[in-house]
């Protein structure tokens, strides 16, 4: 664990970062996981009860090089970077490997559907609990109830969340404990790992 500029950070590569998260899966408490570039940090600077979700996570992965740079600078010592989509597909492969089940929360329905069509044909194996597509809205209590009920009966060991940052930060805080799978703010990796949106060459 290492803080930078007051925000805690792991300072891992992707596959120290499969390990990490793989240790907390069992223990089915929520936990979450945000990946952070130089705006999320910033983020957290700036805003108190931001700063103090990111440091209530179970970890914070180096999404973008510049944390990345900047933890290296510092005297850690790993390879690239975690970026949310390359992050996924790898716990993916874990999770049909280690017969996991996998929710997807966020982003549109025709995205989902072409998500869960993508990683199947990657993952023909992939134990695919579910999908939820929730209005660009607040929630009502009701609706978030049944969310999170529908996510709980599923079986789902792994959450991923596509909500966009800070948003999906807030919702996987006020959500653990009440959700059991691990959960996993991925940011845009729905819409990469579809097409969607076109990823950046990783350096």
């Amino acid at each position: 664990m290492f803080y930078l500029i007051g925000v805690k950070l792991f300072p891992v590569d992707l596959d120290k970062a499969v390990e990490v998260i793989a240790r907390s899966i069992p223990q089915r408490n929520g936990d979450y996981f945000c990946f952070t570039n130089i705006h999320v940090v910033m983020e957290g600077i700036k805003n108190k009860e931001y700063k103090t979700i990111l440091n209530e996570s179970a970890g914070n992965l180096p999404d973008g090089m510049g944390v990345a740079w900047a933890l290296k600078f510092l005297g850690n010592n790993f390879e690239g970077r975690v970026r949310g989509a390359d992050f996924m597909l790898k716990l993916c492969e874990y999770a049909e490997l280690n017969n996991l089940k996998v929710f997807f929360y966020g982003n549109t329905d025709e995205t989902l559907e072409a998500l869960k069509k993508k990683l199947k044909s990657m993952f023909p194996e992939l134990q695919i609990a579910g999908s939820i597509s929730p209005p660009f809205r607040p929630l009502t209590k009701e609706e978030d109830e049944t969310y999170v009920a529908h996510i709980n009966d599923s079986g789902a060991d792994i959450l991923f969340v596509s909500l966009g940052a800070p948003k999906q930060e807030y919702w996987m805080y006020e959500h653990k404990g009440r959700i059991k799978a691990i959960q996993l703010g991925v940011g845009a990796a729905f819409s990469f790992i579809t097409g969607k949106v076109k990823l950046s060459p990783s350096p």
